[in-house]
């Protein structure tokens, strides 16, 4: 099986091919399944955000360069294609929009099904392939979302339930303004931050944690008004913002894995690449006699890759194919999860 998988939630346009010759969704692995290419190209950061209807003028711009890239790096044709998979959502509109229509024009031209794929699903599938975990109690950081999830069966279904989320901004959300705030461009390189925070000291900012849910916009807001009023110095905001941050993840998530028990952490999302989130993690599974895992960094922000490798096990599991329209706010609970 060879599918060419889209990627177009926010910032990038990605096209991916992936290969696989497992039998059943369960058996999708390291050892039979291949990301054959995994192209991409970034909307630029800048100090005004991101603005959708600019993004999607991006994505629409980039997104033959990107196709074209994709196929030859993985030495495919397009008629040896079987599927063609895309991101339904959640994510930005606009963006969603532009990988929807090529996904679908690509699918008529070729003759092969349309594969619609949960963005945040794919997050965590593709942890579960490069990681080899199986039932992770799993930490999902990104721009948009924060979330601490786990597999659940209800009515005989299985689903990722969620059982921790932010109430209000997701954690990336709060890093990536917090970095254009005090300059860290781009802002969303979650190093930057870290880097800027060394040899800094903590002093009292809102810590907001709510049973499993937290919430950071207050700590935003406290962090750039100390700052802006010379308060404290830059590099003790950074600190204290990242480290209480992190700590409130680290804190919502221990409760939930004392109740859940699962023997596996897994952390996935454009977040999980930071050094310091990873050891806070790694220290309080140990202390949990859990295993933690962390998603390689090429597969932890947006990319196509994740795309391929969630279509692949929707393809072998029976799922139905389908032309279903952009959602963005779609849930990482609202599909069923058949492996």
């Amino acid at each position: 099986m060879r599918i060419l998988a889209i990627e177009s939630t926010a910032h990038t346009i990605g096209v991916s091919v992936v290969s696989s010759s497992a039998r059943s969704a369960k058996a999708v692995s390291l050892r039979n399944t291949e990301v054959l290419s995994n192209e991409r190209a970034k909307y630029p950061s800048t100090d005004r955000g991101y603005i959708p209807r600019q993004l999607a003028d991006h994505h629409a711009k980039k997104y033959a360069g990107v196709l074209e890239a994709a196929l030859r790096k993985s030495k495919t044709a397009p008629e040896e294609l079987d599927c063609i998979a895309y991101t339904q959502g959640p994510g930005i509109g606009h963006c969603l929009r532009v990988g929807f229509v090529a996904a679908n024009s690509l699918s008529k031209t070729l003759e092969v099904p349309l594969v619609p794929v949960n963005h945040a699903i794919a997050h965590v599938e593709v942890g579960n392939w490069a990681c080899g975990t199986k039932d992770p109690l799993v930490i999902y950081v990104s721009g948009g979302n924060t979330q601490i999830a786990a597999k659940t069966e209800v009515r005989e279904k299985r689903k990722y339930a969620v059982l921790g989320e932010t109430l209000d901004i997701g954690i990336g959300n709060f890093l990536d303004v917090l970095g254009r705030e005090f300059k860290c461009a781009p802002p969303d390189a979650v190093g930057l931050l870290e880097e800027a925070a060394k040899g800094g000291n903590l002093f009292d900012l809102p810590y907001t944690v709510k049973g499993v849910d937290l919430a950071f916009a207050g700590l935003l807001t406290a962090v750039t008004r100390a700052v802006g009023g010379k308060k404290t110095s830059r590099r003790d905001a950074c600190f204290s913002s990242v480290q209480n941050a992190f700590a409130m993840l680290v804190e919502a998530s221990e409760r939930v894995l004392c109740h859940t028990r699962n023997g596996e952490l897994l952390l996935v999302g454009g977040v999980a690449q930071s050094k310091t989130l990873q050891e806070m993690y790694s220290l309080m599974a140990r202390e949990q006699g859990a295993k933690s895992f962390v998603v390689p960094a090429q597969y932890a922000g947006d990319q196509a890759g994740m795309i391929g490798i969630t279509a692949v096990k929707q393809v072998l599991a029976g799922m139905e194919y389908g032309n279903y329209e952009p959602n963005q706010d779609l849930r990482i609970d609202a599909q069923e999860i058949p492996w």
